[in-house]
């Protein structure tokens, strides 16, 4: 290679590696093209020139370039005062030694780096699936908000319709009033010109009217006194169900602030994981915020369950609540049809005595003729017995209402007694179907790490409509247990069948190989549930897996023997066999 005539320069780097004599083609072939330069400077001006040039502090330039390669205190800055300073190929050996120790360290540590982003993979995927539950959870809540206020327009409408109601039958009783008043003017003016059984009975007649109508001034008193505290319940019960609402609207607009957070820190991760593909250093700093992110998500989601919870305590309570008042506007409704019955009847003896209620004066002396003239002409054929027979009539009419009324109160009773037996069916129903529910989401859970749960299909009509059971296994979408493996029905069968042993624990169980279709860990968790479960009951299992077999307290094992089965048993897995 010809040398260019350049200050700085000190010669071939080639030419300063001492060796044997048998090595020094290696030494030319390595480092034969080499300028070494005094400084940076001379090296970068030899560079420029079209040579490859390295400065004795290790600062390497490419021919025809501007780029600078400093690598100070480094591996290869070591090396190159090594291959300065050296006198034979055994620091050459060295150094490369150093350099593949080197490469050794990178490629672990690249591997350390990919299995974080495995772990931070899993992590993202378990957020979307956390996320997806949030969603779920967030749709079956506004269901339920929409249900309730159409309850709560349900119960206003017929408020009003009680009011007018209301309205309605005031005028009313004010017109009998005033009919009555009339009427006792009337009587008073017979009484003045008639003595006598008539007016005996007349007289008896009016005092059992004036009774009647006090009884019903005092019903209606009473009445209207439930119906104003019916509307103050009624109003209190509103005033809760608005604030409850807006709670449940404030807490769903924090839900879905929470949500859009969660898909920021996602996005957020997502765009990390794709720089520390890039920049490992980075990647190193921000793993711990990956972290603390995922827990803070979890922790946020275990907040929702919480509160959904709560949401569940309040619907059951209003739903006590509404029931309660649709009772009480029955009892309402069956005493207005009283009162408009014992209207009724008040009109007809008001008719029978010409009461009209189109009349509200009129002129006695042409009435008193008249009367005088009929009594002259009936006189004849007047029935004597008329008024022993009106009190035998009027004494029945009284025992029937009577009668009629005690009817009336016994059928309120039985229809109290059968709302009642409803009420207490339906939450027997939902405290089984909660404890259930709540079985199945910890056994699930704890034997494969998924998720299961049970769902109404329509809470107003539990009694009709069915219960869907879903399945969530591990990084897969929830689906019903209708649509789902051999296996994995078997493993929802067995923790359904679990669940409801906690709801009506029975004494013994007896399950036939139900680990046939499940894999080893699933076989082994069954095998811990059950044996914690056998603290209160007994289980007889049939089994061929040995994580199931190693944790029965007495195990008998049939076995074939020149055509004849023959049995084994063992007390406890520590002992020898008592008898084969």
């Amino acid at each position: 290679m010809k040398m260019p005539k350049t200050p700085g320069l000190l010669g071939i780097l080639s030419d300063y590696v001492k060796c044997d004599r048998e090595y020094l083609p290696i030494a030319r072939f390595l480092f034969g093209n080499i300028i070494l330069a005094q400084t940076g400077n001379d090296a970068h001006r030899l560079s420029k020139a079209g040579y490859k040039a390295v400065s004795i502090n290790g600062e390497f330039f490419e021919s025809k370039t501007n780029a600078v390669t400093i690598d100070i205190n480094s591996k290869i800055s070591k090396f190159t005062k090594i291959i300065s300073q050296s006198s034979t190929v055994e620091g050459l050996l060295q150094t490369i030694t150093l350099l593949r120790n080197h490469v050794q360290k990178k490629k672990s540590n690249l591997k350390k780096i990919e299995e974080k982003q495995r772990y931070l993979m899993k992590q993202l995927q378990v957020s979307e699936t956390e996320r997806g539950n949030a969603s779920h959870s967030h749709s079956t809540l506004q269901s339920q908000i929409k249900s309730r206020t159409n309850m709560l327009d349900k119960l206003s409408q017929r408020i009003s319709e009680l009011r007018m109601q209301e309205k309605h039958c005031h005028p009313r009783i004010i017109q009998i009033s005033s009919s009555i008043e009339s009427l006792k003017q009337r009587i008073i003016l017979m009484r003045e010109n008639y003595s006598g059984t008539e007016q005996t009975s007349v007289a008896s007649e009016l005092s059992f009217l004036n009774k009647k109508k006090s009884s019903l001034n005092s019903e209606r008193s009473q009445i209207l006194k439930e119906l104003s505290e019916t509307e103050a319940s009624i109003a209190v019960v509103e005033d809760r169900s608005r604030l409850r609402k807006k709670a449940l609207l404030d807490e769903q607009t924090s839900i879905t602030g929470e949500k859009t957070e969660l898909e920021s820190n996602i996005t957020k991760s997502q765009a990390e994981k794709d720089a520390s593909e890039k920049n490992l250093i980075e990647l190193r700093g921000k793993e711990q915020e990956l972290i603390s992110t995922s827990g803070t998500s979890v922790s946020q989601l275990a907040e929702f369950d919480e509160q959904l919870d709560e949401r569940r305590n309040k619907e059951k309570k209003i739903t006590s609540d509404v029931n309660r008042l649709a009772i009480e506007l029955g009892d309402l409704e069956r005493d207005l049809k009283e009162i408009k019955t014992e209207e009724s009847s008040l009109k007809k003896i008001l008719n029978a005595f010409g009461f009209d209620e189109s009349i509200e004066t009129f002129d006695v002396a042409p009435s008193i003729e008249i009367l005088e003239k009929e009594e002259v002409s009936l006189a004849a054929s007047l029935n004597a017995i008329a008024p022993q027979r009106y009190v035998e009539i009027s004494t029945g009419y009284r025992e029937s209402s009577n009668r009629k009324n005690e009817l009336e109160a016994e059928r309120n009773a039985v229809v109290a007694f059968i709302e009642g037996i409803e009420k207490d069916k339906r939450q027997t129903f939902l405290d089984a179907f909660d404890t259930v529910d709540k079985e199945i989401r910890e056994i699930f859970t704890k034997m494969n790490g998924g998720n299961a749960w049970l769902e109404l299909e329509n809470e107003d009509d539990i009694f009709n409509a069915g219960i869907s059971y879903f399945i969530q296994f591990q990084n897969k979408p929830k689906r019903e247990s209708t649509s789902i493996s051999g296996g994995e029905k078997t493993l929802a069968a067995v923790v359904f069948v679990l669940a409801l042993q906690r709801l009506k624990p029975s004494p013994f169980y007896l399950f036939d190989e139900i680990d046939a279709h499940l894999d080893a860990p699933n076989a082994e968790s069954l095998a811990k549930i059950v044996e914690e479960r056998s603290n209160g009951s007994q289980f007889i299992m049939v089994s061929l897996k040995d994580s199931v077999v190693e944790k029965a307290k007495l195990i008998y094992g049939v076995y074939p023997k020149n055509g004849i089965s023959h049995i084994v048993t063992y007390k406890d897995k520590r002992l020898p066999a008592i008898s084969t």
